[in-house]
């Protein structure tokens, strides 16, 4: 399953999973009570949680999970928060122990391996795409992103896994780009990431052969 990644790698990983998972679990319970303390215009989780909050859009979700998820006005509410903060889970957290600022990252060093457009394919073929960098310090960092295509009974699936850190954000990075990687909307924080999801449903929409 990570046959793309080294020995070193392996390790930085498991060490995430170490440190991550045990506060990954226990932020299921406290979320719920954290949300609690909060305003109807409030944006962010009280000081006390703030460590499980997200970093880059808060309590209220981005612009996209409250369009498709929570419209006119319902991602303010208390069961849309706690579900957003358990779809991204301990942000601030994870932003403070393996977070990458992107504005570090030696743009001459970051390496794309595979395809670069991995995250569009969405299960339709096999794909995998590896992005590896260092930062100023000399850190080395990197980020696996893959899609496992299934056949026979569950053809209509497929495994999509994330590990390491989120750098298909910087995928493609030069130093002649890295400015456009540093623009108002993008992340100035990219999080560590243990994502593995056997069974994710192919969408139609996606489908490269579909007749228009």
């Amino acid at each position: 399953m990570f046959k793309e990644l080294n020995g070193k790698e392996k390790l930085y990983l498991l060490k995430i999973m170490l440190i991550e998972f045990p506060v990954d679990f226990i932020s299921f319970f406290i979320v719920p009570i954290a949300v609690l303390f909060c305003k109807k215009d409030s944006n962010n989780l009280p000081k006390f949680f703030s460590w499980l909050d997200d970093p880059d859009y808060g309590i209220n979700g981005d612009p996209y999970w409250q369009k498709d998820h929570f419209p006119n006005g319902k991602h303010t509410s208390y069961y849309a928060r706690v579900r957003w903060l358990w779809r991204n889970r301990i942000g601030n957290f994870s932003k403070k122990v393996f977070g990458l600022k992107v504005e570090d990252v030696d743009a001459s060093t970051v390496v794309t391996t595979g395809d670069i457009n991995a995250t569009y394919v969405k299960g339709w073929k096999n794909t995998w795409c590896k992005v590896t960098c260092k930062t100023k310090d000399g850190k080395e960092w990197f980020g696996l992103y893959k899609e496992i295509r299934y056949s026979g009974i569950f053809k209509n699936f497929y495994c999509r896994i994330y590990v390491g850190t989120k750098l298909m954000d910087i995928a493609g990075m030069t130093p002649e780009n890295k400015h456009t990687f540093l623009e108002k909307d993008d992340k100035p924080y990219l999080l560590s990431v243990v994502a593995i999801n056997p069974f994710k449903r192919l969408k139609e929409e996606y489908n490269p052969n579909k007749k228009g």
